[in-house]
């Protein structure tokens, strides 16, 4: 009888495990598409859990995609091939903490990369300081500068993949990367977008927001002035300083990015100014007598038919027609703040990384071909117990591969690639648990 009862008793322990089990799977996501990568084989390559986290991927004119990280003591550039479908570090970034939304490729093949400071570090703010008129933003500037003191400035890389592509790199390895200078000494780079034809790179910088022009033949750096000048934190995070982050080349070489007031901004070539618009990003705006905020701009993405979506600090998707200087804004997929990462499927869906700092990301997607609005598929964790089980929260980075597949870089400690593959013949309408097909 004892025996029988350590046996039901033994039972009902196991029982709750296979439920336990099914909650990490979510249902919004076909289970086998999706899944991630460790940045290298555990041990022996893989980058460092203090200086994984993603903050920029590319994919690669020649299918592989690459991305770089952000950490304590060093930034790493790494690759994912699909011929052995692993991530393979590339070694240390020169002397960068980190590369944030700094990674171009130019039209030979080579890659150009933004360092800096880990932009994801905690900013150590004062407890007490003197009161007085904006007292807080006073002191939260001083606070945002003072890792900048006596720092030399970012410094733009090249790396070219034919060279150094090949080779399998250690934690403690530099990578191959030429120094090319720094464009805007005591501040890192804080986004980077590439006119290939122009031969020219342009820039903005953190924390100061100067917008600055690469001449890639004479290798020398043009500071055309702040984007922003008011100093403000609505954006993207609490204790940053609200600068824009994304930068988009336009066909006829304008520049657009936003400034002040939430207003869309681009410089214009052919004047070598930067000129303000009338056009303005949806979200929160405060106008009172003692506070100003606004939103700033966080992704842009272009799709094949020449239409340009962008998304804000606010957590807004908006639709840009430069041509006739209008915004419409399409609405907001997650009541909390920030889009942190976006890009364009190959069924024409706009796929967005929502959530703000220390709470779930969640991937949503907007179908730009008007089949359907906003989808919310969730959060993105993947079990595949007993060999491993992960459950992402914080993302930074996000691009669409050769072949479609999503690749989304976890930005959090002890990082990892993820990756989602879309569509499929009876998915069209996404996965439904009970009616699979």
């Amino acid at each position: 009888m004892n025996i029988l009862r350590y046996m039901v008793f033994a039972a009902l322990l196991a029982a709750p495990a296979p439920a336990l089990a099914q909650k990490w799977i979510n249902p919004q996501f076909d289970a086998h598409r999706l899944d991630f990568r460790t940045l290298g084989y555990p041990d022996v390559t893989e980058i460092e859990a203090d200086n994984s986290p993603i903050t920029a991927l590319l994919a690669g004119a020649n299918g592989r995609v690459y991305g770089a990280t952000s950490g304590k003591t060093a930034s790493f550039l790494f690759l994912y091939d699909r011929a052995i479908n692993k991530v393979r570090p590339l070694g240390r970034v020169g002397d960068a903490r980190g590369v944030h939304h700094a990674l171009v490729q130019d039209r030979d093949g080579t890659l150009l990369l933004g360092g800096g400071l880990n932009m994801l570090a905690p900013v150590p703010l004062t407890q007490k300081f003197p009161g007085g008129f904006r007292a807080t933003e006073i002191q939260l500037w001083k606070d945002v500068l003072a890792p900048y003191q006596g720092y030399a400035g970012g410094h733009l890389y090249r790396y070219d993949p034919a060279k150094g592509d090949d080779e399998t790199r250690l934690p403690t390895e530099p990578c191959p990367v030429e120094d090319l200078g720094v464009p805007v000494p005591g501040d890192s780079i804080y986004a980077l977008a590439l006119d290939a034809k122009a031969r020219r790179l342009y820039g903005i910088s953190y924390p100061h927001a100067r917008f600055f022009v690469w001449d890639l033949e004479k290798n020398k750096a043009s500071d055309i002035g702040p984007v922003v000048e008011t100093q403000v934190y609505s954006g993207p995070e609490r204790t940053w300083r609200s600068i824009p982050r994304a930068l988009h080349v336009a066909p006829d070489g304008r520049v657009y990015t936003s400034g002040d007031d939430g207003r869309v901004i681009y410089f214009d070539p052919a004047q070598n100014k930067l000129v303000r618009t009338s056009m303005q990003l949806p979200g929160e705006y405060w106008e009172a007598w003692n506070y100003h905020g606004y939103p700033v701009l966080e992704q842009w993405v272009a799709d094949a038919k020449g239409n340009l979506f962008g998304t804000t600090s606010d957590g807004y998707l908006f639709q840009m027609h430069a041509d006739r200087e209008q915004l419409v804004n399409l609405g907001k997929p997650r009541i909390q703040r920030r889009v942190r990462a976006a890009t364009l499927g190959a069924d024409e869906r706009l796929y967005m990384i929502c959530g703000e700092f220390e709470d779930v990301c969640k991937l949503i997607s907007y179908d730009t071909a008007g089949r359907e609005g906003f989808r919310d598929w969730g959060t993105l964790t993947v079990d595949r117990s007993p060999y491993y089980a992960k459950r992402a929260y914080q993302f930074d980075a996000m691009v669409t591969g050769i072949d479609g597949t999503l690749f989304m870089g976890e930005s959090d400690r002890r990082a990892c690639l993820y990756l989602f593959i879309p569509g499929g013949k009876g998915f069209e309408g996404g996965f439904n648990p009970a009616n699979p097909r």
